[in-house]
């Protein structure tokens, strides 16, 4: 199995926990609203599932002077899309358990990130080479992806037994530019 392989079996694994520990569900479709939609200039990824209207944002942390904040690069936090689009930190255990990040500067303007859910999966966050602009990187065998989005579709869920019947991971390869959905069925 390749690393981009176990990064998608670890990712189910994040993906499950997350929803088994948060379980706020609305009744809005999914996919009306997306933080691309509400042009969210520092967006890195995004994860959505359905029947909840709400996101979780993945973006850069700036200092007042627009600088990258080299201790914590990433912050996270909800798009509240079913309370009209209000933005919203994380709760405690949300930043410790579930959607919060590590990070570990590995030099040259380049660090490695964990989520809190699964630290195992290693994010890059680097200068694109294109743009020169920040953006989160899965590498399997040394060939970077662009991670930009990650889509849970469930059957039924409660709080405590969330059914997954499958998890979409959209990226960019980097070598061509062509999107890659990547969906592990559960």
């Amino acid at each position: 199995m390749t690393l981009f392989g176990k990064a998608l079996k670890t990712t189910k694994i994040i993906i499950i926990v997350l929803l088994t520990i948060i379980g706020s569900l609305s009744a809005q479709p999914l996919g009306e609203k997306t933080p691309e939609s509400a042009r969210i200039e520092n967006l890195l990824f995004f994860v959505q599932r359905n029947p909840d209207a709400n996101t979780v944002i993945y973006e850069l942390n700036l200092n007042e002077d627009g600088t990258l904040c080299s201790e914590n690069p990433v912050k996270v936090s909800w798009i509240r899309y079913a309370e009209d689009g209000k933005r919203e930190e994380l709760s405690s255990i949300e930043r410790k358990y579930v959607y919060g990040v590590q990070s570990q500067r590995l030099g040259n303007d380049e660090y490695e990130i964990h989520l809190m859910a699964y630290k195992q999966l290693p994010l890059y966050l680097k200068r694109s080479e294109t743009d020169n602009k920040y953006k989160i990187y899965i590498k399997d065998e040394g060939q970077p992806y662009l991670l930009k989005r990650v889509f849970i579709k469930l059957d039924r869920c409660s709080f405590w037994y969330p059914k997954v019947r499958y998890i979409d991971l959209v990226a960019v390869d980097t070598a061509n530019g062509k999107a890659i959905l990547r969906r592990i069925n559960i």
